[in-house]
């Protein structure tokens, strides 16, 4: 069994390396690695693309995406907005605008993520791209989710959800609209939307979109007390955040774990994970979450 691991492992690896060969640019080889999931080879494929091709929109733009996909947002941010400043294409700009939005948003820029959403959803508009205004609303709608405007956001969700025709990109709006529930105290309609998510993913075979709603997952069978399934689903999906390396994930997946055992009563395991929570939010530059971690290590000191 375990030999036959190590060669479908090796056929892997072999593929990858074919997909680099076989790329024209390093700006393709970034892309491929990327649609891979292999983000550390993005990235290094990435770095060779700008210092190739410095005044090239895209390049930017693909290690910048790179960047983002394993929560490095700082770094994720400078290459977007390089790439904003190469360019003056209509569709690059609209990729480019929602992107920019997207790390706005994990860094808790809110109303900058949505003046650029804005900018994004304009040229898509004016372009006639059903499915970028799709994405695009869904992610406005994250906007007012997060401002705790619930009903604006759901919406904004549906309207998204209604112009989508890719089954494969309705995963994250399911997984959107059961964080609206979960806001609502609707864990069980949470549950559903969370695996209706979680059975598309993986159907397209989308481990790391698994993984995240898992974490999701997990957390809201905290708030519903079966804390066997919160711990199951968060370990899962802990491990293939951590697998990809998406740090931005696996801080959130340490924040969870610090209320499931805060819910516990388990103060000292809890303040660990809040603490790693912290550090890791903080490296990357997600300082709004950072901030939530803290707040959540200074409530348990109280009640110490």
């Amino acid at each position: 069994m375990k030999k036959a691991l190590s060669i479908l492992v090796l056929s892997l690896n072999l593929l990858v390396f074919e997909n680099m060969a076989f790329a024209k640019t390093p700006i393709d080889a970034c892309w491929n690695f990327i649609d891979a999931g292999d983000y550390k080879r993005a990235i290094e494929a990435g770095k060779l693309a700008v210092k190739k091709y410095p005044k090239n929109s895209d390049a930017y733009y693909c290690l910048g995406e790179a960047y983002f996909n394993i929560g490095e947002l700082k770094l994720a941010y400078e290459n977007m907005k390089k790439a904003e400043s190469l360019t003056n294409n209509k569709k690059d700009l609209m990729r480019i605008y929602n992107e920019i939005g997207l790390i706005l948003k994990k860094m808790g820029y809110l109303d900058d993520a949505l003046l650029y959403y804005s900018r994004s959803l304009s040229l898509a508009k004016d372009l006639g791209n059903t499915g970028m205004q799709a994405t695009v609303l869904n992610n406005i709608a994250g906007i007012y989710d997060s401002k705790g405007e619930l009903d604006k956001a759901l919406s904004y969700y549906e309207e998204s959800l209604s112009l989508q025709t890719n089954e494969k990109e309705k995963a994250p709006t399911y997984n959107n609209i059961a964080n609206i529930y979960y806001k609502k105290g609707d864990y069980q309609k949470a549950v559903e939307y969370l695996q209706k998510a979680i059975e598309i993913d993986e159907r397209y075979g989308d481990y790391h979109g698994v993984s995240m709603w898992k974490l999701n997952l997990g957390d809201t069978y905290r708030n519903m007390k079966d804390y066997n399934n919160a711990e199951k689903y968060l370990s899962e999906g802990l491990e293939g955040v951590k697998k990809v390396g998406d740090k931005y994930w696996e801080a959130t997946g340490y924040l969870y774990f610090g209320w499931l055992y805060k819910d516990k009563g388990d103060k000292k395991t809890a303040r660990d994970y809040l603490t790693r929570a912290y550090n890791l939010f903080k490296s990357i530059g997600a300082e709004g979450y950072a901030q939530v971690a803290l707040n959540e290590m200074k409530e348990l000191d109280k009640s110490n």
